[in-house]
């Protein structure tokens, strides 16, 4: 699979998640960029490039996203490791 393709996958996997349109961006200056703005209509996800390095951090970046878009708010370090531990 190709970084176009597993970006893609992922970005419908978490609008599959959310029931919301998201915009994915790469980040390919920082490799472990993680931040969700949503400030508008279209919540966006910026991912580093370490996503498509590392599996565990694709997901990471994808449970993150997936539980900011449905809370509405960013969330803590120690409550997103709860929620990893939790799945």
């Amino acid at each position: 699979m190709d970084d176009k393709e597993f970006l893609d996958k992922a970005q419908a996997k978490i609008e599959k998640l959310t029931g919301k349109a998201v915009s994915l961006v790469l980040d390919e200056s920082d490799v472990d960029k993680l931040e969700v703005e949503l400030d508008s209509a279209v919540p966006r996800v910026k991912v580093g490039y370490g996503a498509l390095q590392y599996p565990g951090f694709a997901r990471m970046c994808i449970e993150y996203a997936v539980a900011t878009i449905r809370l509405g708010r960013r969330l803590g370090n120690l409550e997103f490791h709860i929620l990893l531990a939790r799945n």
